[in-house]
């Protein structure tokens, strides 16, 4: 077994460290002395500690490949629902400083969706779904809400196909809640609705990160829907606050904490802002397919904000604090990203891909076209069918799989990841296979943190139910499926290496 690729060494800890194992996403916890031995080779263990790995290894199973085994065996249809990206529109009344969709438009969609298209989402999914697979409507735009009533005949025809076959479908909404249609709380209340708000903090940062198009602050307007939706709603539906993280001040946590003290959210999403940054050296954006050239290189380079000074210590700080937020008498269920992959690492589950983009998930457009990643609605070369024809060309690309990376196939995160973002690598490199390095230090940095804090954590915590995770659309529906490892009978006698999960 080699450190970096079959198993990783995380301490946390002054005379403790984790020990992850790549192929099973077993955790075990090991003295620093041991941890910092293992770290070099298994080889330069001493005698007795070499030993205790060995029965491990062999209890917990971790030579069987049950991730390997578990990515190979299966089906693109697997862990995730059936999932229709609706674009419902153009129109955006926020001027979010780091969007990616350039205002709602994506420079390309130029009228809101109109009712035939409906036909044409329900005709995409009885081709495609397969039978008994739940489907899942993602709302988006542009801001969604400016179209409520294509959302409402969508809704509508749902319920139609589940009385007739027994579908069940799922309705999530990302929004930022400036609009209020009327009848949105019926709606809402009605379909059970998962709403991703779109707001990033208290007043300052959410006004400066997403004032409206007329220079005037958004947090006012979206805090009172807020409060008025909650309350004419109640439980029957989940506020998940979709947060984007761009500045340094406030503080990642003194964000977070200004929205949980509210009481309002049940989850939620944090995203690091990715914005572009003006370099010397060109760096080519666009993708390659055989000859063909799609744009010209541009003198750009876009930028992780959780990678840069500063910013990677509030995140670590973060997780530390990240377990006290679980409080009584607060609704909050966890930071989706986070939980995912404590549920991977707990339950023993392996990631079939970075999302289901391509796979399972597919975003529909006004103009009728068809891509399989909503961030790239805007560049023809990905549309991969019409909302008339359906499919129409083959996109393999989107379907390789983390273990055929040249990159990822050596990585010890491999089975959690799943491969990175195609569209990010695509901005980065002008190739979807081509890994963009800022892309993969952050979700490395995320695995390596929500680890350590996991191996700090309590029992109670460990046991926590991670049963909705498949609702909420996690990391763009990541598709992820139990492992099947062997269950520990007694996960005790390998001293110094503890078995914790």
């Amino acid at each position: 077994m080699r450190h970096g690729t079959d198993y990783r060494v995380l301490p946390f800890s002054d005379d403790t460290s984790a020990v992850f194992l790549t192929d099973n996403h077993r955790l075990l916890l090991a003295p620093a002395g041991t941890a910092e031995r293992l770290e070099s080779g298994v080889d330069s263990l001493l005698p007795a500690e070499r030993q205790a790995w060995e029965r491990m290894r062999q209890a917990v199973g971790a030579d069987e490949g049950v991730n390997r085994s578990r990515l190979h065996e299966s089906s693109l249809s697997d862990g995730a629902d059936f999932a229709v990206n609706v674009n419902l529109t153009n129109v955006c009344n926020l001027a979010c400083t780091y969007c990616f969709a350039e205002g709602g438009d994506y420079g390309r969609i130029t009228e809101a969706m109109g009712e035939h298209s409906i036909a044409w989402i329900f005709d995409f999914i009885e081709r495609n779904a397969v039978p008994g697979q739940r489907v899942r409507f993602e709302f988006f735009g542009g801001e969604p809400l400016a179209n409520f009533a294509v959302i409402r005949k969508i809704c509508e025809r749902a319920r139609t196909v589940s009385q007739r076959d027994g579908t069940e479908f799922v309705h999530r909404i990302s929004t930022n809640l400036t609009l209020m249609p009327q009848g949105i709380e019926e709606l809402f209340r009605e379909y059970r609705f998962i709403v991703s708000v779109s707001i990033d903090g208290g007043r300052e940062v959410q006004d400066a990160n997403r004032p409206s198009k007329n220079g005037m602050g958004s947090y006012g307007r979206i805090m009172r829907n807020l409060w008025r939706l909650r309350e004419a709603c109640g439980d029957d539906i989940t506020l998940v606050a979709r947060m984007t993280i761009a500045t340094g001040e406030p503080s990642l946590k003194d964000s977070v904490h200004d929205l949980w003290q509210l009481d309002l959210f049940d989850y939620f999403q944090i995203y690091p802002g990715v914005y572009p940054v003006e370099k010397d050296t060109k760096v080519p954006i666009a993708l390659t397919l055989g000859d063909r050239k799609l744009s010209e290189p541009q003198g750009i380079q876009y930028i992780n904000h959780f990678l840069q000074p500063g910013i990677v210590e509030q995140f670590k700080d973060f997780l530390l604090h990240y377990p006290s937020l679980f409080a009584p008498g607060n609704r909050f269920q966890g930071v989706l990203e986070y939980e995912r992959t404590v549920q991977m690492v707990t339950e023993g589950a392996t990631a079939l891909a970075f999302c289901s983009g391509g796979r399972t998930y597919y975003t529909h457009s006004p103009d009728g076209s068809i891509s399989p990643c909503h961030r790239l609605v805007g560049d023809e070369s990905f549309d991969v069918g019409t909302g008339s024809e359906g499919i129409t060309r083959e996109h393999p690309e989107w379907r390789r799989t983390v273990d055929e990376h040249p990159v990822c196939g050596a990585c010890w995160a491999r089975y959690l990841c799943g491969g990175g973002c195609r569209q990010e690598n695509h901005v980065a490199s002008g190739d979807v296979n081509v890994l963009n390095d800022e892309s993969c230090q952050y979700q490395l940095m995320l695995a390596e943190e929500v680890i350590k804090m996991l191996a700090r954590s309590t029992a109670d915590y460990r046991a926590r139910s991670r049963d909705r995770y498949d609702d909420l659309f996690v990391s763009c529906g990541r598709p992820v499926v139990p492992n099947d490892r062997p269950a520990l009978d007694q996960p005790t006698g390998y001293e110094p290496f503890r078995v914790l999960c």
